[in-house]
């Protein structure tokens, strides 16, 4: 059996979407400054480093991250690579053998875009793509961007586009080293009541023959 942790470490030099709130680590109590612990503060966007988006992102009637259920969070997952340079299309998800999967984790070239590094031509899917994979029965999409749209997207269509498929979103994964196949996923988020989103610990195991 092995393990392969997908998230990107949170540090204060963490990329975040354009105009989002930077991570900061704050440490209150100190050892070596003769305190009873170490006791830190942290400060940063719901949707930093590797995160759930929650369906309220997106609708002010959506459930928050507390409330997304955990059998779509874990369970059996199939990681495939697509060698694409900018948009993930209707054609390019079409082309996958998707048989039996709910869960799906998109390995792209943003796998290698650096942790402190924001890719602002980031890959994203187009609406139909999304709407599609919906209607295939996916019920969790993972994807290496930052977003499953592009930056400058003012509608957000494509996550408008798995949200009335019910689709979860799982977004800046980090899949560099892990080969496509089979595994089960978890992905579990903060339990932050009502949030939009939450930073997430997302962690793949290989199958059991």
């Amino acid at each position: 059996m092995q393990f392969y942790d997908l998230s990107r470490p949170l540090t204060p030099r963490s990329a975040v979407f354009p105009g989002d709130t930077p991570v900061s680590l704050t440490h209150n109590l100190l050892l070596r400054q003769g305190d009873a612990c170490n006791l830190s503060s942290i400060t940063l966007s719901v949707h930093a480093g590797t995160h759930v988006d929650a369906p309220r992102h997106n609708s002010d009637a959506g459930p928050g991250i507390d409330r997304i259920p955990l059998d779509v969070l874990i369970g059996r997952a199939r990681v495939v690579t697509l060698p694409v340079t900018n948009a993930i299309t209707l054609a390019d998800v079409q082309a996958l053998d998707l048989a039996g999967v709910t869960r799906l984790l998109v390995h792209t070239r943003d796998s290698d875009v650096p942790d402190d590094v924001f890719d602002h031509d980031l890959v994203f899917f187009t609406p139909d793509a999304a709407a599609w994979l919906g209607d295939q029965g996916v019920r969790l999409i993972g994807t290496d961007a930052p977003s499953v749209d592009p930056v400058s997207s003012a509608d957000l269509a494509a996550h408008r586009a798995f949200l009335r498929c019910a689709v979860v979103i799982v977004e800046n994964l980090c899949l560099r080293a892990v080969p496509d196949g089979d595994y089960e996923v978890m992905a579990l988020p903060l339990c932050i009541a009502e949030s939009d989103g939450a930073p997430a610990r997302v962690v793949l195991r290989t199958l059991t023959l």
